[in-house]
């Protein structure tokens, strides 16, 4: 029997509220409940929830005390804030009226840290958004790329420049990835993708001019 619902979200009608600088996550981003058995996480958000670094979305599961449950794979529900709702000792006793609590105003994450505590430089040079930003934009949370490349083609390489400098930050805040290794090590292969490609083109430029110089000095 379920001993009553708590519900996790950036809505301020939320038992445990989100800060609204938590920007993604959902209004109305998950449930807590006790079955009986054992305390269950249901999410019902857009951008899921890390639970011990592994991704949950649209479904519940079981979360045992000392869990990591991180929103939208960025924001961290302390269990100091869930205990209020079901404490230790009210596990294993029949369901009774909860008392009213006043929402949890919820300090967030830095949104550059995951739960494994590595850390992601956002500033850093992202040579796979600069060399490759159309086919980059819809693997990596910024699919509106195709459409900068189609209209402002004719800035080139001023876009190439400006995704190099901010690809990291914006794949990182636009897209829910299960860790910070496994971003670092995705964006890692588009930049050796990007600096090959780069390289290919500078050899290709100084072809063409190498082969005009040629000709015109025969001339």
């Amino acid at each position: 029997m379920i001993m009553r619902e708590v519900t996790v979200g950036r809505s301020k009608d939320c038992d445990i509220y989100l800060d609204e600088r938590c920007i993604y996550a959902s209004s109305h981003h998950a449930t807590i409940y006790y079955d009986g058995n054992q305390l269950m996480y249901r999410d019902n958000s857009s951008n899921g929830t890390l639970i011990n670094n592994v991704s949950v979305k649209h479904r519940a599961v079981p979360i045992r005390h000392g869990d990591s449950i991180m929103a939208a794979g960025k924001y961290q529900i302390s269990w100091n804030q869930i205990d209020v709702f079901f404490p230790m000792n009210a596990r294993q006793m029949p369901p009774q009226q909860p008392m009213q609590q006043e929402p949890y105003a919820y300090q967030p994450y830095q949104p550059n840290t995951m739960a494994n505590n590595a850390t992601v430089d956002v500033s850093k040079w992202n040579w796979g958004a600069f060399a490759l930003y159309p086919i980059w934009g819809f693997f990596n949370g910024c699919w509106w790329a195709f459409l900068i490349a189609m209209f402002l083609f004719w800035l080139s390489p001023i876009p190439n420049i400006i995704f190099g400098v901010y690809g990291t930050r914006w794949a990182w805040q636009n897209k829910t990835w299960s860790s910070a290794a496994d971003f670092m090590s995705t964006q890692h292969s588009w930049g050796i993708a990007g600096i090959i490609v780069f390289a290919i083109n500078i050899l290709s430029i100084l072809g063409v001019f190498i082969f005009y110089a040629a000709l015109l000095s025969a001339l």
